[in-house]
């Protein structure tokens, strides 16, 4: 599946992490203190290159998103665990457990 990438600026601290790993599609401008990307992929390599630029930002401030998504912003992956609705005795992913005295 092919992915649109962006940095988003209020997150960027200039690295350059992201343009070492992508060096054909990212890069900090001279006068600038956030990174760009001036071509998005259009091989396989760009591709995982810019994949890895990604995972190399220390703020998550390289995000990628699917060309056919809906969405107009990047939405964070928080890694929290799913929450049970407001009410619920047993919250999901949570298993009762006996303590012993």
């Amino acid at each position: 599946m092919s992915r649109r990438f962006e940095v988003i600026e209020e997150e960027c601290i200039g690295c350059s992490l992201c343009s070492e790993r992508a060096p054909g599609n990212l890069e900090i401008r001279s006068g600038s203190t956030t990174a760009q990307v001036f071509k998005q992929p259009e091989t396989p390599e760009e591709e995982e290159a810019c994949h890895e630029a990604s995972d190399y930002c220390p703020t998550g401030g390289l995000k990628a998103r699917s060309v056919d998504s809906a969405s107009t912003k990047p939405q964070a992956d928080t890694g929290s665990p799913a929450l049970a609705p407001a009410g619920d005795s047993k919250p999901a992913g949570i298993a009762p457990m006996k303590l012993e005295n």
